[in-house]
């Protein structure tokens, strides 16, 4: 009842002309938006596959690189294991053999250890010596490789982790495993050749793809093991597909999956090396933003409504023109009883004519003239219920934009931490550089990240690596200004955007925050206590930068040389720069 008022209190309150164009408009409106949702579906489906085949060939591409790499290695050392030219050489001291390993290394540099492992399991001979006289009798490469050649899936360096230390990227050195027995003269396996295989090849045959791929699209290429878990790609050993979406992987569909960051994202997964020795059961995973792969639909979608809306005010235009030669003779009758309204000496319209409605009208008025005094009384009641109408709908948007209010505060801010998130920050970040390029006031940026936190999680479970990455960000928060920002931009990495700050202070504030979290010792839940450090990168705003995002790079890089130098410190962009000079 109290919706049929409000829809006739709408109506009354519109003139015929007036209702005749918003019906044109609605209506064209309404063509206007069915027009677009079917292009845009229509657009959506071609583009989809457009990606999808992109991404498939993508995905197969890095699939034949990799079966194409791994099949060559594995053939090279199989075929020195086997070749009967250096039978001698095997049976000689373990000065020739190293020599001939060297030899074999210095030509295939991804190759990090070859050795020659007797049967009970010692290293008789090693390139550059290594594991020399160490047994690696419990090795599941060894084990397997004295019945037949067999290639090990990638794991991280065990007994030459502590020779070999860190990647030049700061990971610990991860081999894929080589093993071919050598067989002596009556067939029987007198020792095995070993190869570690540096598991940094595949992110080379990975960029060199890439880098054929316009970095404008954010496409990604990720490797996982057969049980899904990450060997290259996301943080490794985790675990980015859900068991549903792996099992459509393994089955070769297209997926559409929603990421960690919370972004959706179209995807191809391609299976290596079916049935060959080198067959390990990885999958490769292209990807796209669905955002990127969306935007010329979405660009379409947009010109088309522009055009429709552009028509459909041309359409409304002449329905206005129309309607308002059609309801003249309505103007006129409305004079004529505005005029008796007026006038107590009128009493009675005169007859009008310009149609058998009006005319019609013109005869009932004269009738109605009689019972104004109740219809005055019915409009009272009218307007009394549209004050009650009204009132409700101002509580109800009342309410509703408390509700929009708070979903916008979850929306900025990161679930764990209660710290505003990567998009939301990036607003605030935009607004202080637009503030620096106007009044010249310097703005710093800190980026924090928290030392060894896989160990953490390791060793404590992920729960407990929870309660540190919320104790980091309550510290750092605790630290700064209420002028200042604080963001959890993923993992265990937080961003502090300083205003008003310059070098020194920021410096002094971040060697603070970093003392504070190195002194403190967390209590975690199920009773854990835990000891966490943290490395700091800082920059300042310059003239040439385009963007925060340049500043946060200059800290970035700054953070990587706090890390790669002893880490527990904090290292500013200029000492960077001094140290690339160096």
């Amino acid at each position: 009842m109290n919706l049929a008022a409000a829809v006739n209190t709408w109506r009354n309150k519109l003139s015929l002309r007036q209702q005749m164009a918003a019906v044109t408009a609605v209506l064209c409106l309404a063509l206007v938006l069915c027009s677009a949702v079917v292009a845009a579906d229509l657009a959506r489906r071609q583009a989809t596959e457009r990606v999808e085949g992109s991404m498939v060939a993508l995905a197969s591409n890095m699939a034949l690189r990799l079966e194409t790499y791994m099949g060559e290695r594995y053939r090279d050392v199989r075929d020195v294991a086997t070749l009967r030219a250096l039978g001698d050489t095997w049976r000689a001291d373990p000065g020739n053999i190293r020599e001939t390993l060297e030899h074999m290394q210095d030509s295939m540099p991804d190759f990090t250890w070859l050795g020659y492992v007797g049967t009970t399991g010692n290293v008789i001979a090693a390139s550059k010596g290594m594991l020399e006289g160490a047994s690696v009798a419990e090795r599941p490469w060894f084990q397997a490789g004295r019945r037949a050649p067999v290639v090990q899936d990638v794991h991280d360096a065990k007994l030459l982790a502590e020779l070999l230390g860190p990647t030049s990227s700061g990971e610990p050195f991860r081999f894929v495993d080589i093993a071919v027995p050598v067989k002596g003269a009556g067939g029987a396996t007198e020792a095995v050749l070993g190869a570690h295989l540096s598991w940094e090849w595949a992110t080379r045959l990975r960029d060199e793809l890439l880098a054929l791929v316009d970095p404008a699209t954010r496409t990604s290429i990720w490797i996982l093991r057969a049980d899904g878990r990450v060997l290259l790609g996301p943080e490794f050993d985790s675990q980015p597909l859900a068991e549903t979406e792996l099992v459509r992987a393994k089955a070769g569909e297209a997926l559409s999956f929603v990421d960690r960051t919370g972004e959706e994202t179209l995807a191809a997964v391609v299976r290596t090396a079916p049935g060959t020795a080198t067959d390990l059961g990885w999958l490769v995973v292209a990807r796209r933003p669905m955002a990127v792969a969306m935007a010329g639909v979405n660009q379409m979608t947009i010109a088309i409504v522009g055009v429709g809306l552009l028509l459909a005010g041309l359409g409304v235009s002449a329905a206005w023109l129309v309607s308002a030669r059609l309801t003249r003779p309505l103007d006129a009758l409305t004079d004529e009883v505005d005029r008796i309204g007026r006038d107590s000496k009128s009493s009675i319209t005169s007859h009008l004519g310009g149609s058998s409605d009006v005319r019609r009208l013109s005869t009932a008025i004269r009738s109605l003239l009689r019972r104004v005094g109740s219809a005055e009384s019915a409009q009272h009641e009218a307007e009394r219920e549209i004050d009650s109408i009204q009132a409700k709908m101002d509580e109800r948007a009342r309410t509703l934009g408390e509700h929009i209010s708070t979903l916008q505060e979850l929306a900025d801010t990161d679930p764990l931490t209660h710290l505003l998130n990567r998009r939301a920050f990036l607003v605030f970040a935009g607004d202080a550089m637009n503030y620096y390029r106007r009044y010249d006031r310097d703005i710093c940026v800190l980026v924090v990240d928290i030392d060894f936190f896989k160990r953490v999680n390791d060793t404590h479970g992920h729960g407990v690596g929870d309660d540190v990455i919320e104790f980091v960000g309550r510290t750092i928060q605790g630290e700064v200004r209420t002028t200042d920002k604080v963001a959890r931009f993923g993992g265990e990495e937080f961003v502090v955007l300083l205003r008003e700050t310059d070098i020194g202070n920021a410096t002094m504030l971040a060697d603070r925050i970093r003392s504070r979290i190195s002194d403190s010792v967390i209590e975690a839940r199920g009773n854990a206590v835990v000891n966490v450090t943290a490395s700091i990168g800082l920059a300042m705003a310059q003239k040439d930068d385009r963007d925060i995002s340049d500043v946060i790079e200059r800290a970035d890089r700054a953070l990587y040389l706090a890390k790669t130098t002893g880490r527990n410190r904090v290292i500013s962009h200029i000492e960077q720069q001094v140290s690339d000079a160096a």
